[in-house]
C-alpha cells in the first residue's frame, strides 16, 4: 500500500472511530429522551381523558338546560374529542402491567359516551323521567372516570420513579462508557499512529545502515525486505539491484583484468606483428605453386583470403565480434586449406541466420578449427570432413565443430586443455594464431561470466567434436573486423 493511501487509511479510520463514538453517545441519549417522552405522554393522555369527560358531562348539562343548536353541536364536538382520546388511549398507556385496569377504564368511557348519548335523545323526546335516570347514570360514570384515572396516574408514577432510577443508572453507564470510549480511542489512535510510523521510518533506517555499509564498500549488507506494498518497497528493491549492479561491476572487473592478464600471458600482444612462419611458409608456398600452375584469377582469390585472414589475426584481439564475423574469417581460412589440399579434406557449414549476431571473443572459432584439421584430418589421403554447426537452444547458441579425423585417447584428451606450453597437443606449428584450446576455454568463461562452456568429445579412430555453449548476446552496434 503506497503511502499516501495509508495516511487516508488511517485519518479515515479515525474519523470513523470518532463518528461511531459520537453516534453512540447520541443514540443512546435520543432512546433515553424517547423513553422519557413516551411515560410523559401517558400523563398527559391520562389528564386530558380526565377533563375531557368532565367537559363533555358540563356540554351535555349546558344543552339540556340552554336547549340550543348551537349547544348541542358543542356536545357533539366535545364527545368526539373524547372518542378519539379514547382510542389515542389504547395505543399509549396500555401495556402488560396495566392492561385489565386500562381495558375497564376504557369500556367506563364508552360506557360514559353511552349514557351521554341516551340521555341527550331521551331529553329531546320530552322523556324526563328516563333522561333524568340516564344523566345521573352518566354523573356516576365519570366520577369512576375520575377516580380510574387517579388510579393510573399512580401506577405511572410508580413505574416512572422505577423508570427514573433506571434512567439515572443508564445516564451514570454511558457517562463512563463515553469516558472509556474516548480513552480507548486516544490509545488505539497512539497504536495506530505507531504502526503506521514504524512501517515508514525502520526500512529508512535500515537502507541508512545500508548505505553506510555500501559507501565502506561493504556489500555484505543484507537486503532490506518491506512486506507492504508501498514506495518504500521499491526504493529498498531498487537499492538492493543497485548494490547487486556495483558488486556485480567489481567481479565484471576484475575479471576483465584477469582476461587482460591472461592474453598477456598468452603473448596475444606478440600475434600482432608476428605470424607462425610454418603456416606462413605454406600458405605462401600455396599460392606460389597456384600462381604457376594456373592463372592469376585464382591466386588473387587466394591472397585475398590470405590478406583478410592476416588482418583479422593482426586485429584488436581484447575486443569482442559476432558470430558472423568469426564464422567469415573461417570460411577464407577453409579456402586457403581446401587451395592446398584440394578434395582431401570437405568443409561443411551449417549455421541458423538468425544466432549469427551473437557476440564471441575475437579468435574462438579459429583455433578450434586448425585444431581439428592439424590434429584430426591433415594425414587423410582422402575422405577428411571438418563440420561446423551453428544453431539455438532455449536461450544459448550451441556451436558444434565436428571431423572425422584419427581421435584421441582419454590421456591425450585430458591434455586438450593442459596449461603446458610443451604439451605434445599443445603443439602449434601449422596454426595461424599461436592460440591453444586452454585459452579459447578460458577467454569463452571470462567472456560469458562463467555462463559458457566448452567441452571435447572424442573416439579413437572416429573423430572429435568441440562443443561451445554461449548466452545469446546481440551486440550494441555493428562491429566489423578491422
Amino acid at each position: 500500500m503506497k503511502i499516501q493511501a495509508r495516511f487516508i487509511l488511517f485519518f479515515t479510520l479515525l474519523v470513523i472511530l470518532m463518528n461511531g463514538v459520537a453516534f453512540y453517545l447520541f443514540h443512546n441519549s435520543q432512546r433515553t429522551i424517547d423513553d422519557y417522552h413516551t411515560s410523559f405522554e401517558r400523563f398527559i393522555v391520562l389528564n386530558e381523558i380526565s377533563q375531557q369527560t368532565n367537559t363533555v358531562y358540563e356540554a351535555m348539562n349546558t344543552y339540556l338546560t340552554a336547549r340550543t343548536q348551537t349547544e348541542l353541536t358543542a356536545y357533539a364536538t366535545e364527545r368526539k374529542i373524547l372518542s378519539q382520546e379514547k382510542e389515542e388511549l389504547l395505543d399509549t398507556v396500555k401495556n402488560e402491567g396495566n392492561d385489565q385496569i386500562v381495558t375497564n377504564y376504557e369500556n367506563m368511557i364508552e360506557s360514559f359516551l353511552l349514557e351521554c348519548d341516551i340521555t341527550v335523545q331521551a331529553f329531546q323526546r320530552q322523556e324526563i323521567n328516563q333522561y333524568s335516570g340516564h344523566l345521573n347514570e352518566a354523573a356516576q360514570i365519570s366520577a369512576f372516570i375520575q377516580e380510574t384515572t387517579l388510579t393510573l396516574i399512580n401506577s405511572e408514577l410508580t413505574d416512572y420513579r422505577i423508570f427514573y432510577n433506571e434512567m439515572d443508572q443508564k445516564s451514570s453507564y454511558l457517562q463512563w462508557m463515553g469516558i472509556s470510549l474516548f480513552v480507548s480511542m486516544i490509545i488505539f489512535s497512539l497504536l495506530m499512529a505507531f504502526w503506521f510510523s514504524r512501517g515508514i521510518t525502520k526500512p529508512i533506517h535500515e537502507l541508512a545502515a545500508a548505505a553506510k555499509k555500501l559507501a565502506k564498500g561493504d556489500f555484505t549488507a543484507n537486503k532490506v525486505v518491506v512486506k507492504s506494498r508501498s514506495e518504500l518497497r521499491l526504493l529498498a528493491e531498487t537499492f538492493y539491484r543497485m548494490q547487486e549492479n556495483i558488486q556485480g561491476l567489481i567481479i565484471e572487473m576484475k575479471q576483465k583484468s584477469e582476461l587482460d592478464q591472461l592474453l598477456k600471458e598468452m603473448e596475444l600482444k606478440s600475434l600482432q606483428s608476428q605470424m607462425n612462419p610454418h603456416f606462413l611458409f605454406n600458405t605462401l608456398n600455396t599460392i606460389s605453386r597456384r600462381a604457376y600452375i594456373e592463372g592469376a584469377e585464382q591466386t588473387s582469390e587466394l591472397i585475398e583470403s590470405v590478406a583478410a585472414l592476416l588482418r583479422y589475426n593482426l586485429g584488436n584481439l581484447a575486443k569482442d565480434v559476432t558470430l558472423k564475423d568469426e564464422l567469415t574469417i573461417v570460411r577464407e581460412y577453409f579456402f586457403i586449406q581446401k587451395s592446398r589440399f584440394g578434395e582431401r579434406v570437405k568443409f561443411d557449414v551449417i549455421a541458423d541466420e538468425n544466432v549469427l549476431d551473437c557476440k564471441i571473443p575475437v579468435l574462438t572459432l579459429q583455433p578450434i578449427v586448425e585444431n581439428a584439421f592439424i590434429h584430426g584430418v591433415e594425414t587423410y589421403e582422402e575422405g577428411g570432413k571438418i563440420m561446423i554447426r551453428i544453431y539455438a537452444e532455449q536461450d544459448d547458441v550451441i556451436i558444434e565443430v565436428a571431423d572425422n579425423g584419427v581421435g584421441m585417447e582419454t590421456t591425450r584428451l585430458s591434455q586438450l586443455f593442459s596449461n603446458d606450453e610443451h604439451s605434445p597437443i599443445d603443439n602449434r606449428q601449422g596454426h595461424s594464431t599461436g592460440l591453444g584450446m586452454q585459452n579459447v576455454k578460458k577467454r569463452i568463461e571470462l567472456f560469458s561470466q562463467q555462463a559458457g562452456s566448452m567441452t571435447v568429445h572424442s573416439s579413437k579412430e572416429v573423430g572429435t567434436t568441440v562443443r561451445l555453449n554461449l548466452p545469446y548476446r546481440k551486440p550494441k552496434g555493428d562491429e566489423q573486423f578491422a
